[in-house]
């Protein structure tokens, strides 16, 4: 019997066991040498950042900051707080009825603001550093001075009494009207009015609509209850309003206006004290 048959077919099994065996041409081409199939490719994932970017965007600017619902929501709660505060101070006659519908009022609007800055504020909005503190202490000694010589000032302040009514009204109640008044305006109609002109302005252009809409925001109340029992001229916190405005504009944070405002009820509280003590 002869072998030739068989040898052809030992060959061409070892023939093709070395094939299978050979690597792909192919394959080594088509992948680049010391990378992960599976990984993507740097430009891949710059273009799926941007889509991920561009799509949380579009849910903020869709939903309620960064559109014209917020500023909505805060003329809403200004006009609700006047209504309060004018029924309220039907109750009580002249300055009192005034000075106790402002509260009510700013109690109104400074509860709007402190249950929407946690979805206002921007990044750093709730940082506070030295130069605030400084710049917040120096104008709020000086603004009240500042601010009734602009005004026409009548005169060295002073409480018509110091009994605890008076105390109430005059003493704690620009306290709480000025702190209140700027948690809104600042904390929350700024950042608001801020992140929907962003929308349709330039950066800069964005910060002086968003500080002038502030602006009217914190003085509507003082306005409206003009002369209550502090005998703060509304001149006074209209440029308080003004000041912390642009204060919070150039600063991009919100613990300075507040501390400012603070020192400036304290200077002219302590004014009045002292008029009144000296008269």
């Amino acid at each position: 019997m002869s072998d030739n048959p068989v040898e052809p077919s030992r060959r061409s099994r070892r023939e093709a066991r070395t094939e299978s065996a050979r690597p792909s041409t192919v394959r080594i081409d088509d992948l680049a040498i010391g990378s992960d199939p599976a990984e993507p490719s740097p430009s891949a994932r710059s273009t799926r950042e941007e889509r991920t970017s561009t799509r949380a965007t579009q849910a903020r600017v869709g939903g309620f900051i960064g559109t014209w619902k917020p500023l909505v929501a805060a003329a809403a709660a200004l006009v609700v707080a006047v209504v309060v505060g004018l029924l309220a101070g039907v109750a009580f006659d002249g300055a009192a009825g005034r000075s106790v519908g402002s509260v009510l009022a700013s109690i109104v609007v400074g509860g709007t603001g402190l249950g929407l800055i946690a979805r206002a504020r921007p990044a750093g909005f709730l940082r506070l550093r030295g130069l605030d503190v400084l710049w917040a202490l120096v104008l709020g000694a000086v603004l009240p001075f500042v601010a009734g010589v602009a005004a026409g000032s009548v005169g060295w302040p002073a409480l018509a009494a110091l009994s605890p009514r008076w105390l109430l009204l005059g003493v704690a109640a620009p306290f709480v009207v000025v702190v209140l008044l700027t948690v809104f305006a600042i904390g929350f109609v700024y950042p608001a009015a801020l992140s929907y002109a962003r929308t349709l302005l330039s950066a800069n252009n964005a910060r002086v609509v968003a500080a002038a809409v502030a602006a009217v925001a914190f003085a509507v109340i003082p306005i409206v209850f003009a002369g209550t029992v502090s005998g703060m001229p509304v001149a006074l916190l209209v440029g308080l309003g003004i000041a912390a405005s642009v204060f919070v504009g150039l600063s991009g944070r919100f613990w300075g206006p507040v501390l400012m405002g603070t020192v400036f009820t304290a200077v002219w509280v302590a004014l009045s004290v002292a008029g009144y003590v000296l008269a």
